[in-house]
C-alpha cells in the first residue's frame, strides 16, 4: 500500500426511500411551484400598477399644459361652409361670418316653430350670442310676446333679406315674417334691426362649441317696417 495515499473512500449507501418521503417531496415541489407563480403574478401586478401610475401622471401633465383652441368655420353669404381651421391669436371674423351668424340669430329669436323643443334649442343658441342690454332685450321680448302661447298655435316663419354692415361695430338686418294660424297665412310683415356687436374670444370648451367666433351682440333695436 502506498503510504502517501490516504485510505480508500467508498460511496455511502443512500438511505432507503420510503413512500412517505416521496409524498413529502411531491408536496414540496407542488407548494414551491405555486409560490413561484404567486411571486411572478405579484411582480407583474406591481409592474402594471407602476405603468398605470406613469400614464395617469402623463395625462395629468398634458391636461395642465393644454389650452382651449377655438376653431373658426368660414362660410359664404348663403351660410355654406368654405373653410375650417383653428383660430389664430387676434383673429377677427370676416363680414361674411358675422352676417351669417347674425342672420341665424334673428331666425332663432323671431321664428316660432310648432315644436317646443325646436324653439327651446333656438333660444339656447341665441343666448350664446348676447350679453348685457342685448340679453335683457330678448328676455323681455320673450316675456311680452307670450312666446310659449304661440308654440303650436301661431307659427312664424322668418326669411332673412339682408344683413349689412352699418358702422364699424353695428350691422343692420332686414327680414320678412310670415305668421300662420290653423295652417293658413294670416299676415306678412317686414322687419329691420340694428345690432351692435363685439368680439369676445372664447375661453372655455362650452363657449367654443356654442359660439366659436366669439361674436357677442351688446345691443339690439328692431322695429316693423310699414309700407304705405
Amino acid at each position: 500500500m502506498n503510504p502517501f495515499k490516504g485510505a480508500p473512500r467508498y460511496a455511502r449507501t443512500p438511505p432507503p426511500e420510503t413512500p412517505y418521503q416521496r409524498a413529502a417531496q411531491a408536496w414540496d415541489d407542488r407548494i414551491g411551484s405555486a409560490r413561484v407563480q404567486a411571486a411572478n403574478w405579484r411582480l407583474m401586478a406591481l409592474g402594471l400598477l407602476g405603468l398605470s401610475g406613469g400614464l395617469a401622471g402623463a395625462l395629468a401633465w398634458l391636461a395642465a399644459q393644454g389650452t382651449v383652441t377655438p376653431w373658426v368655420v368660414q362660410v359664404d353669404r348663403l351660410g355654406q361652409v368654405q373653410a375650417v381651421g383653428p383660430a389664430t391669436k387676434g383673429y377677427t371674423p370676416t363680414d361674411f361670418e358675422i352676417r351669417s351668424s347674425l342672420g341665424r340669430f334673428i331666425k332663432d329669436v323671431r321664428s316660432v316653430s310648432s315644436d317646443g323643443v325646436v324653439v327651446g334649442k333656438a333660444w339656447d343658441r341665441a343666448y350664446a350670442y348676447v350679453v348685457g342690454d342685448a340679453a335683457n332685450f330678448i328676455t323681455q321680448y320673450a316675456a311680452t310676446s307670450d312666446l310659449k302661447a304661440q308654440i303650436g298655435r301661431s307659427p312664424v316663419d322668418v326669411d332673412i333679406v339682408s344683413v349689412l354692415r352699418e358702422s364699424p361695430k353695428s350691422f343692420r338686418a332686414t327680414w320678412t315674417e310670415r305668421r300662420y294660424a290653423d295652417g293658413k297665412l294670416q299676415a306678412t310683415e317686414r322687419w329691420t334691426a340694428l345690432l351692435t356687436v363685439e368680439i369676445h374670444k372664447p375661453t372655455t370648451d362650452q363657449e367654443v362649441l356654442a359660439n366659436g367666433l366669439g361674436l357677442k351682440i351688446t345691443a339690439i333695436n328692431w322695429s316693423r317696417e310699414y309700407v304705405q
